[in-house]
C-alpha cells in the first residue's frame, strides 16, 4: 500500500510538471517599466582589395509608463530617455553621441537626434499584449537616414505595428511547456521560439530569427543602398509572474552588399545586443 502511494505521488508530480504554463501579460497603473539596451556592432568591408573594419558601440534607456488599465486594455506611453554612442571608422575617424550633453546637441546632427530622443508614442495592448492601436506625437521626427546614429537608434525606438506583439511580450495565448515551439512571421521576420526551461520564477527561450534588409541613405552627400541577410540566435528570460521579457540577449551576422558610386561593397556586420527589463 505504501508503495502505491509513493508510485502515486510521483505520477501525480510529473504530471504536474508536463502541463502547460499559461502566463498573462500583467501592467499597474502607474507602473514604470525601465528597459536599458547595449549594442556592439563590427562593421567589416572589402574594398580595393583592402579590408575596412567600422566599430559600433551604444546604450539606449527607454522606459514604458503604464498610464491607464481598463477593461483588459492597457494603455502604455514609451519615451527614450538617454542615447549614447561611440563609432570608430577607418583611418582614425571617431564620432561620440551623448544626449545629456548639451554640446552633442548643438554638434552634427545633435538636432535631430534631441528631437527623436524627445518624441513618444502611446499604444493601446489588449490582455494578450497585442499591439490594437499606436499614436505617435505630433512632432514625431522618425529616422533621419542622412544621420547614421538617428539610423543606429530608428530599430530600437520605431513604431510598433498593429496586430504584433509588444516587444516586451511573447509567449503565445495557448500556454507553453518545456520543449515548446512557435514561430512569428510578422513584419518580415522569420522567428522561431522554443522554451528551453520552465521554473517557478521563469520562463527561459532559446529563438533564432532570420530577415533581409534593404534599405537607402544618405552619407556625405552620397546616396547608399545596403541590402543583407540577417540570421539572428538568442535567449530570452520571461518573469512568470507578470509575463514580461526581463533580458533578452542575441547575436546577429549580416551579409551582404552595400552599392555606392557605382561600386558594390560585400560587407559583414557583426552585433551583439543586450535588452535587460526593470
Amino acid at each position: 500500500m505504501k508503495q502505491f502511494f509513493l508510485f502515486a505521488g510521483l505520477a501525480f508530480s510529473l504530471n504536474g510538471f508536463a502541463q502547460k504554463v499559461t502566463v498573462k501579460p500583467t501592467f499597474q497603473k502607474g507602473q514604470k517599466i525601465e528597459v536599458l539596451s547595449k549594442i556592439n556592432s563590427n562593421v567589416s568591408m572589402e574594398m580595393m582589395g583592402q579590408s575596412m573594419e567600422t566599430k559600433v558601440e551604444a546604450t539606449v534607456n527607454r522606459s514604458f509608463d503604464v498610464e491607464n488599465v481598463q477593461n483588459g486594455s492597457t494603455t502604455l506611453e514609451h519615451k527614450i530617455k538617454r542615447f549614447q554612442m561611440n563609432i570608430e571608422a577607418p583611418g582614425g575617424n571617431s564620432q561620440s553621441f551623448d544626449s545629456e550633453k548639451p554640446e552633442d546637441l548643438k554638434g552634427e546632427g545633435g538636432e535631430t537626434m534631441g528631437k527623436a530622443i524627445k518624441s513618444k508614442f502611446s499604444m493601446q495592448v489588449d490582455p494578450m499584449g497585442k499591439v490594437t492601436s499606436v499614436k505617435a506625437d505630433d512632432d514625431y521626427p522618425g529616422a533621419d537616414q542622412s544621420n547614421p546614429m538617428s539610423g543606429a537608434m530608428s530599430n530600437i525606438g520605431e513604431l510598433p505595428k498593429v496586430g504584433s506583439s509588444m516587444e516586451l511580450v511573447i509567449l503565445p495565448a495557448a500556454g507553453v511547456e518545456k520543449g515548446t515551439t512557435w514561430t512569428d512571421t510578422t513584419g518580415g521576420h522569420q522567428l522561431a521560439y522554443t522554451v528551453t526551461d520552465v521554473t517557478g520564477d521563469e520562463i527561459a527561450l532559446s529563438f533564432t530569427d532570420q530577415t533581409k534588409t534593404d534599405k537607402k541613405q544618405e552619407m556625405n552627400g552620397m546616396e547608399l543602398a545596403i541590402s543583407t541577410t540577417d540570421k539572428t540566435t538568442g535567449t530570452v528570460r520571461i518573469d512568470r509572474k507578470s509575463g514580461l521579457v526581463k533580458e533578452r540577449a542575441s547575436n546577429t551576422t549580416s551579409e551582404g552588399t552595400m552599392e555606392m558610386m557605382g561600386q558594390s561593397i560585400p560587407m559583414t556586420t557583426k552585433t551583439t545586443t543586450t535588452m535587460t527589463v526593470k
